[in-house]
């Protein structure tokens, strides 16, 4: 994180917000003592853990010492209070209290913010509520503030879960980093236990430098690079078009984080596809039951004698097919028919159902099936919250439009598409809002090949269907069954 500034300045100013024990802020001293200029270096740092503010300013008195006697000036102040709510006037810029003049501002600005969700009325939302969409994490407030606080020219680099890279809650930050400031460089972790390791982070992590300067605005390329785990083993680096990092579709900003050249050559076929699923007429919504809420009226299974129907889960959908009478953990099979479940439950149509939850280790992070009205037998069913359904916005999904949708979802080639979109364990429905798809036709062709073969559980089976419509090079195809050993 330290290398990727690039210091030119005689003096500088850093920030580090949420310092923890200074180890950032160290390894940017360091940095200092291996070039070749003398420099006057002020340090400012927050942190309010009083547990470990002694060790903080121990590690900031030794980085002091050790620079002092190679020739540099340094001044450091730790600051205990609340990052947020005291420097929110740089983010609003107006007020009485706001004088640009007298305010500090960084040449750069180095950090691992907490990670936690704020209540949406604490004071640090309220006060940045300009980025908040939905429930806010307290790390975007923290980037936010941070971009706030560089000079012009100045640049920042975190070290933060991925998850601000696309869904809906943070729709409004994306818009605002990216109107505000410049991204040159992503890293990110192939690993998502091993850096947060002491944390439940269930999403990718990844390094994101920005800058403010407008003399990279016009940089065509930003530079993304990966490595196995946070040794840096076997680091590789990519540079890709800025059009194809930052997406622009209808109305929405997403940052998309291909790792290879087949990445890349999987984006640009992808992208070429005219519609998206609002396009074609279809929905996509989210299972309304949730468990406990409606724990009394679940049974364990389905009886002759009780008025009740199936309840699907996750572990219902078994390839492209819905296995409902399937059991596992003990969860319940069906829901009781009355006056109290009948907004939860949906009438039996064509659905193309799809889990809601995977993760990045898993073969396959989009999991989609169909649920036919000819083959099911009831004439209404429980969809429980972790799985999401596509649906026909009037009327009902045809048996190919069906299996179309769900093939395409189910193939390697958009598979992969997703990795670069999302990195975390939820499959959300604002994501697949947003995957380009096949026209109508092509979508019904699909689906009725594949209807009528019955082999869609070999996956590079569906992939060459697929491509063979909408005409997707077979050679991407031969690289992404071969695990991208042949790109």
């Amino acid at each position: 994180m330290a290398n990727l500034f690039e210091i030119r300045y005689d003096t500088i100013c850093i920030l580090d917000p949420g310092a923890g024990t200074g180890v950032l802020t160290a390894a940017f001293c360091e940095r200092v003592l291996n070039i070749n200029k003398k420099v006057n270096l002020i340090i400012d740092v927050y942190e309010t853990d009083s547990d470990v503010l002694p060790f903080l300013e121990m590690v900031l008195e030794s980085c002091k010492i050790e620079l002092e006697r190679k020739g540099h000036a340094v001044e450091y102040n730790i600051y205990n209070q609340d990052f947020i709510l005291h420097n929110v006037m740089y983010f609003k810029k107006s007020g009485l209290l706001w004088d640009a003049e007298n305010r500090v501002m960084y040449d750069f600005i180095i950090s691992n913010p907490p990670y936690y969700k704020p209540n949406k009325d604490s004071p640090q939302s309220v006060a940045m509520a300009e980025v908040i969409s939905g429930q806010p994490n307290i790390y975007i407030l923290f980037m936010a503030l941070s971009a706030s606080m560089a000079k012009p020219g100045g640049e920042m680099v975190f070290i933060t879960p991925r998850s601000f890279c696309s869904g809906l809650y943070y729709k409004k930050f994306r818009k605002w980093l990216l109107h505000n400031v410049q991204i040159t460089d992503i890293h990110i972790f192939e690993s998502r236990t091993e850096i947060f390791d002491k944390d439940e982070i269930l999403q990718e992590n990844i390094i994101i430098k920005a800058s403010n300067d407008i003399r990279k605005s016009g940089r065509e390329k930003l530079t993304i690079s990966t490595s196995k785990n946070r040794d840096f083993n076997e680091l590789k680096r990519l540079e890709v078009p800025r059009s194809d990092i930052i997406c622009n579709k209808n109305g929405e900003s997403f940052i998309r984080i291909p790792t290879s050249r087949l990445d890349v050559n999987v984006l640009h076929a992808i992208d070429k596809l005219p519609n998206t699923l609002k396009d074609m007429g279809f929905g996509i919504s989210t299972g309304h039951v949730v468990p406990f809420r409606a724990k009394q009226y679940l049974l364990p299974e389905l009886t002759e004698t009780s008025n009740s129907v199936p309840l699907l889960w996750m572990h219902n959908m078994q390839d492209m097919a819905i296995a409902w009478h399937l059991k596992r953990n003990k969860k319940e099979s069906a829901i009781q028919v009355c006056s109290k479940t009948t907004p939860l439950l949906l009438p039996v149509n064509n659905y193309v159902l799809l889990k809601r939850f995977s993760s990045k280790e898993q073969k396959r992070r989009l999991h989609a099936s169909v649920l036919l009205e000819a083959k099911f037998p009831y004439k209404t069913v429980g969809i429980e919250n972790h799985v999401n359904y596509i649906h026909k916005s009037h009327g009902n999904l045809s048996v190919h439009e069906t299996c179309g949708i769900a093939a395409i979802l189910n193939t390697t080639i958009v598979d992969n598409l997703f990795r670069s979109l999302n990195g975390n364990t939820q499959v959300n429905a604002t994501d697949i809002r947003s995957l380009p798809l096949p026209t109508i036709e092509d979508v019904r062709k699909i689906g009725k090949l594949v209807y009528e073969s019955k082999t869609y559980k070999n996956g590079s089976d569906l992939d060459n269907i697929v491509a063979a419509v909408i005409g997707i090079d077979a050679k991407i195809v031969e690289n992404l069954n071969n695990g991208g050993t042949n790109q």
